[in-house]
């Protein structure tokens, strides 16, 4: 089985974020935050402060190289990740997106 590259993976998270966010309710993604960010402190705790300044750049860069493209795609996992434990995600509509 080939290994997707990081820009393979972000394209196919960007792809799923953009399909949740959009189907997903202000509670819903409210509570992925919550939970995103509980995860941050726990890093911060654990291993010291991370570097914003570093995640905007970036966001803002014209350009990344690979290795760029896949932290972004494991953020988007995560993001991904978090929507799907929130308790306030529509059960009746899950999101049948297979994870890359």
């Amino acid at each position: 089985m080939a290994k997707t590259t990081g820009y393979g993976r972000l394209a196919q998270f960007l792809k799923l974020t953009d399909k949740m966010i959009s189907e997903a309710s202000k509670d819903a993604i409210a509570e992925a935050a919550r939970i995103l960010a509980l995860q941050v402190g726990h890093y911060q705790r654990k291993y010291g402060a991370a570097s914003f300044e570093e995640s905007i750049a970036l966001l803002e860069t014209e350009t990344l190289n690979d290795d760029e493209a896949g932290w972004v795609a494991d953020g988007l996992e995560h993001l991904v990740t978090a929507s799907r434990q929130s308790k306030t995600t529509n059960a009746h509509q899950p999101c049948n997106e297979v994870v890359p």
